[in-house]
């Protein structure tokens, strides 16, 4: 049998709806067929074991030889899902399906990034919407922090320097309004779907308090159950639905690069009364790490071969080290520090540079640089922060200082034209 035909046959396995995560949808299989031959076992090998399956959880739902591995959808390797056909040297690989600028290409000494086309993610939604987020605080009189406004000021400040250096800007969102069209209240069903997937009835049928968090079979229950589904629908919506929605318009349009911005923030306790931390950190997250968990999901496994078959582990993880190392080196913060941890692994040679596999940095197409700045609230950036944008110098805390959000931006200019390969 040849090896489209190979393909084809893995294909034929009905999709099934209780190996995808909430609001995933079916993965589109076939347009992986055209990463045919693209790649060696020896490179595939690589980057499953170095940067997305580290633990070695995601060769329990394949098998694999010298000409081709078959990926399944299940543990019994039952269900299969794609049979991919190697390459038999790096000299006999098949073009790529697309191609990803990582090099300028201009000659123009004033617009170095001419033809490049850099996607730039504000995280959060804010507004009306913020509070749900709990991306919002408030200490005394002081003006509120909100996440969505830092991140979208910042991205104002870091599109004027690309575009004045020649790039061409595409916005997954430039306001405080959602970009999906979906509501909390649309994802009720979906909210209880997800729950009891996290807590599925037991062999009477009972399912024990997967709505309430403690076990409570009384029907007097009803508002803290639906106060669960609520909740759940909320994250639904600005965790997933909201994210996706973005996916779907950067996808659309091809971005070389994307750089997802957010501020960090540590716990600030008793939403009435938050508290500042001591210090701030950073960190920049490349797309890696998958966990066993994640990779249960049909939609985890298809993102996971798309970002590998694309060949954007190396050049993300490069643009990561070079943004990373341009805003220690700007901002002047320690890095983020993981040690141990199950959903972070450290890559790079640049403290502040992990790998995690974060819905943005596995489903938009593409080399993604995604930045945590400094923390909201903590002492050393609360009370720039709520300075406000301006140009210049202040005297904030006896010291003075620039905007931070025109020195975060700076520094991610910075690694972005050091990517580039711009002087």
């Amino acid at each position: 049998m040849g090896g489209m035909a190979l393909a084809a046959a893995a294909l034929a396995s009905p999709v099934r709806a209780d190996h995808l995560s909430p609001l995933a949808p079916n993965p589109d299989w076939e347009s992986l067929l055209a990463y045919q031959n693209t790649i060696t076992r020896d490179e595939f090998t690589r980057l499953i074991d170095q940067v997305y399956s580290i633990d070695g959880a995601f060769w329990s739902y394949c098998r694999i030889d010298d000409e081709h591995v078959t990926v399944y959808s299940d543990l019994q390797k039952t269900y299969p899902l794609l049979t991919l056909h190697f390459a038999p040297s790096e000299s006999a690989c098949a073009p790529l399906p697309y191609h990803y600028k990582t090099h300028i290409t201009s000659d123009d000494p004033s617009a170095p990034l001419k033809g490049i086309r850099i996607a730039l993610d504000p995280g959060h939604i804010g507004g009306d919407w913020a509070k749900l987020e709990a991306r919002w605080f408030q200490i005394g009189d002081d003006p509120p922090v909100e996440e969505a406004k830092l991140n979208l000021i910042t991205c104002e400040r870091l599109a004027e320097r690309l575009e004045a250096d020649g790039a061409t800007i595409i916005w997954a969102k430039h306001n405080y309004e959602p970009v999906t069209d979906l509501r909390p209240d649309d994802l009720r069903n979906e909210a209880v779907a997800a729950l009891k997937m996290r807590n599925p009835p037991n062999h009477s049928g009972y399912t024990p308090s997967f709505l309430f968090g403690i076990d409570v079979r009384g029907a007097t229950d009803d508002e803290r159950r639906d106060r669960r589904i609520d909740d759940e629908a909320a994250l639904l919506f600005y965790r997933v639905a909201e994210i996706r929605a973005r996916g779907d318009v950067v996808n659309r349009q091809h971005p070389d690069l994307t750089i997802c911005v957010h501020y960090n923030a540590d716990d600030w306790g008793d939403p009435n009364h938050p508290t500042l931390t001591p210090q701030s950190r950073l960190v920049i997250f490349t797309n890696g790490a998958y966990e066993k968990s994640e990779l249960a999901f049909d939609d985890y496994k298809f993102d996971m071969l798309r970002k590998l078959l694309d060949r954007t582990a190396m050049p993300e993880e490069r643009g990561c080290a070079l943004v990373g190392q341009a805003m220690l080196d700007e901002l002047k913060y320690p890095p983020e520090d993981y040690p141990g941890t199950y959903f972070a692994h450290h890559v790079t040679n640049v403290p502040s540079v992990y790998a995690r596999d974060l819905l943005a940095n596995r489903i938009y197409h593409g080399p993604v640089i995604y930045c945590e700045g400094p923390y909201m609230n903590a002492r050393d950036a609360y009370y720039r922060i709520i300075a406000g944008d301006y140009l210049g110098y202040r005297t904030i805390q006896g010291q003075s200082v620039p905007s931070i959000y025109r020195q975060y931006a700076a520094g991610v200019e910075k690694g972005v034209l050091e990517y580039f390969g711009a002087k």
